[in-house]
């Protein structure tokens, strides 16, 4: 095989999308892997992919999980790579690509867009040959981390997610609001909780008191994408449509205003040119700043504040901006090892 590729979180699968299908349009053999984590497995089977992916392992929810987890998928992946014999792998954020990848002198190109996730950025960095980090990433601190020989370009990740969709990789779903049982009469406004992550734990989330606001005010559609059971419970409460396993851009291509407490789902948003709210309650990533010094997001904590933003924004598109697509540099940099 040419290249390793390996999923860990669904917006991988959209990201790497477009590459993909280059490789297959110029004959490079690859092979894919990724985890039981979430709706992955689901966003994995939408694509129709020329090599069929490899389920390698779960995510875990405890530290010691975590720990052991991710120790059994190295050993399964090293059996994986051995058989498969890549020139090169290729990953974004996943922890155990690179360390699999180091052990086996395979040469690694690996994405980074979070410098704030430090325990996955410490474990990495330092052992991968490249990094491709978006303009607005804090590569400083990637540095402190364990991070050199950066190659960045001048959008964010989430260009690659859209284009894909535009490009017809996975076509959009032009009728996703009526299969929803939703109204195209009433404003679309999409929601998303804080992830519970390492980096963004234990915070209050605050999109309840909004969605109880909202409803005093606005008569709309609320759609709310929760990260758990206990919230989904919640939202189903407050009288939220919650999805189960739905295209989310091509939703977002029909949404009137997005807010979120996470990053990607806001980014994409961002990128379309849906007024989007951010209310993560840590530390803004580069790539959010990004967009914000671009007017593309808004970052508010304040249920009225945001409140306001939505009865103000409905209806509001930005005017698209010229943001660049990843993939090109991608596809560039694996062909350097490929010799192509």
């Amino acid at each position: 095989m040419d290249v390793w590729i390996d999923f860990t979180n669904s917006p991988h699968v959209h990201y790497f999308s477009q590459l993909i299908r280059r490789f297959e349009r110029e004959g490079i053999e690859y092979f894919i892997t990724y985890r039981r984590f979430k709706n992955l497995e689901s966003i994995v089977k939408l694509y129709s992919y020329n090599s069929c992916p490899i389920l390698v392992g779960s995510h875990g929810e405890r530290l010691e999980e975590k720990l052991i987890n991710s120790a059994e998928r190295i050993i399964k992946l090293t059996k994986i790579v051995l058989e498969n014999n890549p020139q090169v792998a290729i990953a974004k954020h996943s922890v155990e690509l690179p360390r699999v990848a180091f052990g086996l002198n395979i040469p690694t190109i690996f994405v980074v867009d979070n410098e704030y996730a430090e325990a996955q950025n410490r474990l990495t960095l330092p052992i991968v040959d490249e990094i491709i980090t978006p303009q607005g990433t804090n590569r400083c601190l990637l540095r402190r981390q364990g991070g050199e020989n950066f190659l960045t370009f001048e959008g964010t990740c989430e260009v690659a997610h859209v284009n894909s969709r535009l490009n017809n990789v996975l076509p959009l779903d032009r009728e996703i609001v009526e299969k929803m049982g939703l109204s195209r009469d009433l404003p679309l406004i999409v929601m998303r909780p804080c992830p519970n992550s390492s980096y963004c734990n234990g915070k209050r989330d605050i999109l309840p008191y909004i969605i109880r606001e909202l409803k005093r005010v606005v008569d709309c559609n609320i759609v709310v994408f929760p990260r758990s059971e206990k919230q989904k419970r919640t939202y189903s409460l407050l009288g939220a449509t919650i999805p189960e396993v739905v295209d989310t851009i091509s939703l977002l291509y029909h949404a009137d205003v997005m807010v979120g407490a996470g990053g990607t789902m806001n980014r994409e948003a961002a990128v379309i040119g849906v007024p989007t709210v951010s209310c993560y309650p840590e530390c803004i990533l580069g790539v959010d700043n990004y967009l914000i010094e671009r007017g593309r997001m808004v970052h508010l904590l304040s249920v009225k504040e945001i409140v306001s933003y939505i009865e103000d924004n409905i209806g509001k598109r930005n005017n698209s901006i010229n943001l660049e697509d990843p993939t090109d540099l991608m596809f560039e940099r694996v062909c350097k090892y490929l010799k192509r």
